[in-house]
C-alpha cells in the first residue's frame, strides 16, 4: 500500500502544475458530486416524505373533522358523498373509516384503473388501533386521525393513542410516489444544472489556469536557464501580484547571479593568473603523498610535464617526502592564531627530471575539508639566493678592492649617520673608518664647497631620488679635491628608503685636463662657427660628422646621413657642370684651389681646398670659400668698362668726325648748322652718360649718405616730376590718377628723378603714341604700409628674357639704337629705390605695353584716418 501511494505520489510529481491543478479541482468535484449527490437526493428523499406525512396527517385530520358527524350518526351515505372529494386528491389512494372497537365503517378506495369504489366491510376482525400517527410503507404512507376529535370542541386533534379503540380513527392512504418522482425529476434537473455549472467551472477553471500557467511556466523556464544564461531580463506581460514580485525576484537574481559569477570569473582568471604566473611551484597533495595539481612553475621547476606530474608521487620530486613526513611536518610546524591552522617549512634539497638536485624551501599548508587535496606545497628554488650570497661574499670583496671611495648612510636616522666606508674611502679623503663611522658627509665640506649642490643634494635625497655631481670637498688634512659624487637610495620591500650608497671619485686630474680642453674647444668652435668660410669634416671612415653654419649657407641643408661617396653624388648634382666635379678622394693630393660653379640653392662661385689630417685621426677636411662677389666684380668690371668704352667712343667719333669735316672744308651755313646740331646732340648724349655714370657712382660709393630722406608730400613729388616731362608739342601728355595726399619717407629730387627716369622710358618705348598714365595706391608690403607709383605705357613692351636683364647696367632693350638712351636709367632707379627702402618692379608684355611700380615707405605720423599727415 505505502509502495503504490508513494509511485502514485512521484507519479503525480511528475506532472505539470496545470495538470495537477485539473487533477485536484475536477478530484474535488467528483468528491463533491459523490458526497453531495447521495445527501441531496436523501435530503430530497426525505423532505418529500416529510411533505407527505404532514400533507397526509393534515388530510386524515381533516377528513376526521368532516367525517365524525355522519359517522357518529351512522349516515354512511353522508359519510360516503364527503369522503368522495378528498379521494379524488392527488396521492390519495384510499380512506378508511375505522369505528370504535376497530370495526370498519366504511372504505374509499382506487381499482387499478383509476375509478373509486366504496366498501362497507362486514364481518371482518377488529383491526388494530395504531401506535403512531403515521406508517409508512415503500413510497405510500397510512396517516392516523381520531375519528371523534371533532367531537371534543378542538379544532386541532390531539394525538392520543389511547383513545383510538375507543373513539375509532381515519386512516387515510396516501401515496407520494408521484411527489417522489417530481421531486426526483426536480432534483435531477438542478443535478444537470448543476453538473453543467461545475463542467463550466472546470472549464473556466482550465483557461484561468492556462492563463495563469504559462507566467509561472515561463518563470520556470527563466528560472531554469538562470544558470545557463545569467543576465537575462524576463518580461511578465500578465500575472498575479506575486507572479509579478517573484519575476522581479528572479530578474534581480539573474543579474545578482551574472555579477557575481563575473566576480568569480574574475577571481578565478585572477587566481589562475597568479597561479600560472607565480615564479614558486605550487603543488598540492593528497593525504598519501599523491600529487593531483601543479602550476606551470612545478613543470619549469622541475622540468616534468604537468600529466606527469599529476598522480606521481610527491618523493619523486622531493626526495625523502611521503605522507608521514608531509604529517610530521605539518604537526611541527608553526600555529597561526587567527585560523588556528599550521603552517610548515622547510629547507631541503629537490630533484630534477635528468637527476640534479638544487636546494628549495617548502612551505606547507593543511586543507582538512577537501575530499582531493589533503596539502599545498609552495616549492621556492634557492638556487639564486645561494649564488646570491655567495656573489654577496664576493661584492664585498670587490668593493673593498674598488679604486673609488664608498660609504653607506642611514636614511632612516638623522642626519643620516655614515655606517660602512670602504679602504677606497679613506684612501681618498684621509679619515680612517673609526673617524668617519656615526658622522654624516659634511665632514667633507668646506669654504668653497657649493652651497647650491649642496642644497640640490639634500633636496633630492629628501624626494628619495639618486643624483650625479662633482662637489668641492675637502680631506682630512684640508687639501681641496673634486668630488664626483653618485648617490642612490636603498629600497626594502615596501619601497621606503632604508640607506643610501654614496660612490666618490677624485677627478682633480681629470677636471684641469678637462677644462683645459673645454677652453680650447670653446675658442676653435667659436672659430668654426663664425668662419665666414665653410667647412666640413669627414671621419676616417669618411662620415660627415660635422660642418658649420656657413657652409650650410652656401650650400643649403646637408643630408642626415652622408658618406664621401654621397656627398660627392650630392654635391655634384648643386654644380652648373656635375661632370667637371671632382671627387674629394680623388683630389686628396691636390694642394690646388679648385674652382666650383654651384646653381643650386643660388648661384654661386666656391673655392674648395681639402687637407687630410695624417697626424691625428685621419679626418678629412673641406675648405669652402665664397668668391661669387670676387668673380662678378671681376665680370661686371670687365663688362663695364667694354661698354662703357662703346657707349663713349661712339658720340665722341661723332663729333671728332663731324668737327674734323667741318675744319677741312668749307660748307654752306645751312650745312654747318646742321652739322653743328649733330655735333652737339652727341655731346649732350655724351654728357647725359657721363651724367649718369656719376649719379651711379656717387650713390655707391656714398651708399645714400648724401640722400636727405624726410616725410615729404607725394603729390608734390609727382606733380613736379610729370611737368618736368610733359611737352604738347611733342606729344607728351601723362594721364594722372587720383593723388593721395599722403607723405612718404623720400629725398624729393632723388624720387622726383627716379619717376622722370621711368616716364622718359614710357614714352621713349611708346614710338608709335599712346596714353602713358600714372597712378598711385597704398599697399601692405612685410607688415607695413606703403605707396605704389605705377607708370603704364602703351608701348613695344618687352620678352621675359629682356624683363630678367632690364635693370642691368648699360642693358637695352631696343638693340637697334632707334631709341635714343644709355641703358643706366632703370639701375638707377633702382639704386634710389633700394636706398629709400623700397624697391621697384616690372611687369611687361609685348605688343602691350609695360608697367613699372615704384614702392616707397609711408611716413610714420598717421592721422586719425588712417592717412599720413600732410606736409
Amino acid at each position: 500500500m505505502n509502495t503504490a501511494l508513494r509511485q502514485f505520489g512521484h507519479w503525480l510529481a511528475m506532472l505539470s502544475l496545470r495538470t495537477q491543478l485539473l487533477m485536484v479541482a475536477v478530484g474535488l468535484c467528483l468528491a463533491g458530486l459523490l458526497i453531495t449527490v447521495p445527501v441531496s437526493l436523501e435530503q430530497q428523499r426525505r423532505q418529500t416524505e416529510a411533505e407527505s406525512i404532514a400533507a397526509a396527517s393534515g388530510l386524515a385530520m381533516l377528513v376526521a373533522h368532516v367525517a365524525s358527524g355522519p359517522a357518529v350518526e351512522g349516515d354512511m351515505a353522508s359519510l360516503d358523498a364527503a369522503l368522495q372529494e378528498f379521494v379524488a386528491l392527488p396521492g390519495v389512494r384510499a380512506i378508511d373509516v375505522v369505528g370504535p372497537g376497530g370495526r370498519t365503517l366504511l372504505r374509499i378506495a382506487h381499482r387499478a384503473d383509476g375509478t373509486v369504489f366504496t366498501l362497507r366491510p362486514r364481518n371482518e376482525a377488529p383491526a388494530r388501533p395504531p401506535t403512531d400517527d403515521h406508517r409508512i410503507a415503500g413510497d405510500h404512507l397510512n396517516a392516523y386521525a381520531s375519528l371523534l376529535a371533532a367531537n371534543r370542541g378542538s379544532a386541532v386533534q390531539r394525538v392520543d393513542f389511547s383513545r383510538f379503540p375507543s373513539e375509532g380513527w381515519i386512516d387515510v392512504d396516501f401515496s407520494f410516489a408521484e411527489r417522489t418522482a417530481a421531486a426526483r425529476q426536480a432534483w435531477l434537473t438542478a443535478a444537470s444544472a448543476t453538473l453543467m455549472l461545475v463542467f463550466l467551472s472546470l472549464v473556466l477553471f482550465t483557461l484561468f489556469l492556462r492563463r495563469t500557467i504559462q507566467p509561472i511556466r515561463a518563470l520556470a523556464g527563466y528560472a531554469s536557464s538562470l544558470a545557463r544564461t545569467p543576465g537575462e531580463t524576463l518580461v511578465l506581460r500578465w500575472g498575479s501580484k506575486e507572479v509579478r514580485e517573484l519575476g522581479r525576484a528572479l530578474n534581480w537574481s539573474s543579474h545578482e547571479l551574472a555579477r557575481r559569477i563575473d566576480e568569480t570569473q574574475q577571481r578565478l582568471s585572477r587566481m589562475h593568473a597568479i597561479l600560472d604566473t607565480a615564479a614558486d611551484a605550487i603543488i598540492g597533495v593528497d593525504a598519501k603523498g599523491s600529487i593531483v595539481s601543479a602550476n606551470p612553475a612545478a613543470e619549469r621547476m622541475f622540468g616534468r610535464e604537468l600529466t606527469a606530474l599529476q598522480g606521481s608521487l610527491v618523493g619523486t620530486l622531493l626526495p625523502d617526502m611521503d605522507g608521514a613526513r608531509l604529517r610530521q611536518a605539518m604537526a611541527d610546524g608553526m600555529l597561526i592564531l587567527s585560523t588556528q591552522s599550521r603552517v610548515g617549512r622547510l629547507e631541503i634539497e629537490a630533484m630534477r627530471h635528468e637527476g640534479t638536485r638544487f636546494p628549495v624551501e617548502v612551505l606547507l599548508g593543511e586543507i582538512p575539508d577537501d575530499r582531493e587535496i589533503r596539502y599545498t606545497l609552495i616549492v621556492r628554488d634557492l638556487t639564486d639566493m645561494k649564488l646570491a650570497e655567495e656573489y654577496l661574499t664576493l661584492y664585498g670583496r670587490v668593493l673593498d678592492c674598488t679604486p673609488n671611495g664608498i660609504s653607506v648612510s642611514n636614511a632612516r636616522r638623522y642626519p643620516q649617520p655614515i655606517v660602512h666606508v670602504n679602504p677606497a674611502f679613506t684612501r681618498i679623503t684621509g679619515y680612517a673608518a673609526h673617524e668617519i663611522l656615526g658622522r654624516d658627509a659634511s665632514l667633507l665640506e668646506g669654504p668653497l664647497t657649493d652651497r647650491d649642490d649642496i642644497a640640490l643634494l639634500e633636496r633630492t635625497v629628501r624626494s628619495g631620488g639618486e643624483i650625479k655631481l662633482t662637489l668641492h670637498n675637502y680631506r682630512k688634512d684640508g687639501s681641496l679635491f673634486h668630488n664626483k659624487l653618485s648617490v642612490s637610495p636603498v629600497r626594502d620591500a615596501n619601497g621606503e628608503i632604508t640607506h643610501y650608497i654614496n660612490v666618490i671619485e677624485d677627478v682633480t686630474a681629470q677636471i684641469e685636463v678637462k677644462q683645459r680642453l673645454i677652453e680650447r674647444t670653446a675658442r676653435l668652435n667659436a672659430t668654426f662657427d663664425l668662419s665666414p668660410d665653410g667647412f666640413a669634416v669627414f671621419d676616417t671612415s669618411g662620415e660627415l660628422i660635422a660642418s658649420n653654419p656657413a657652409f650650410r649657407t652656401l650650400v643649403g641643408e646637408v643630408p642626415h646621413w652622408c658618406s664621401l661617396q654621397r656627398f660627392d653624388a650630392w654635391f655634384s648634382e648643386l654644380c652648373e657642370d656635375p661632370q667637371s666635379y671632382r671627387p674629394v678622394m680623388a683630389s686628396l693630393n691636390d694642394t690646388t684651389k679648385q674652382t666650383l660653379v654651384l646653381v643650386r640653392p643660388t648661384r654661386r662661385v666656391l673655392e674648395r681646398v681639402i687637407r687630410r689630417n695624417l697626424g691625428g685621426s685621419g679626418e678629412t677636411f673641406l675648405y669652402f670659400r665664397d668668391v661669387t662677389h670676387q668673380f662678378e666684380v671681376d665680370r661686371m668690371k670687365s663688362e663695364f668698362l667694354a661698354t662703357a668704352a662703346h657707349e663713349l667712343r661712339t658720340p665722341l667719333a661723332s663729333i671728332l668726325g663731324f668737327t674734323e669735316l667741318m675744319l677741312h672744308r668749307k660748307y654752306s651755313e645751312e650745312r654747318q648748322k646742321d652739322l653743328l646740331q649733330t655735333v652737339h646732340r652727341q655731346g649732350s648724349l655724351l654728357n647725359n652718360l657721363i651724367q649718369e655714370l656719376l649719379d651711379l657712382s656717387r650713390i655707391e660709393a656714398r651708399q645714400g649718405k648724401d640722400f636727405r630722406i624726410v616725410p615729404t608730400r607725394l603729390d608734390s613729388i609727382v606733380q613736379a616730376a610729370v611737368q618736368g616731362i610733359t611737352h604738347q608739342e611733342l606729344g607728351r601728355e601723362v594721364t594722372l590718377g587720383e593723388l593721395p595726399e599722403v607723405q612718404v619717407m623720400a629725398d624729393a629730387s632723388k624720387i622726383e628723378q627716379a619717376l622722370t627716369n621711368l616716364l622718359s622710358n614710357a614714352f621713349k618705348y611708346s614710338p608709335h603714341g599712346g596714353e602713358v598714365s600714372l597712378d598711385v595706391q597704398r599697399i601692405e608690403h612685410d607688415g607695413e604700409q606703403q605707396i605704389v607709383i605705377a607708370v603704364r605705357d602703351h608701348g613695344i613692351g618687352m620678352t621675359p628674357e629682356q624683363l630678367a636683364r632690364a635693370f642691368e647696367r648699360f642693358y637695352r632693350a631696343d638693340a637697334s639704337g632707334n631709341i635714343p638712351g644709355t641703358g643706366l636709367g632703370l639701375n638707377l632707379v633702382k639704386e634710389i629705390a633700394e636706398i629709400h627702402g623700397g624697391g621697384v618692379e616690372l611687369t611687361s608684355e609685348p605688343g602691350v605695353g609695360t608697367t613699372a611700380s615704384l614702392r616707397l615707405k609711408l611716413a610714420h605720423a598717421i592721422a586719425d584716418g588712417g592717412e599720413a599727415l600732410p606736409a
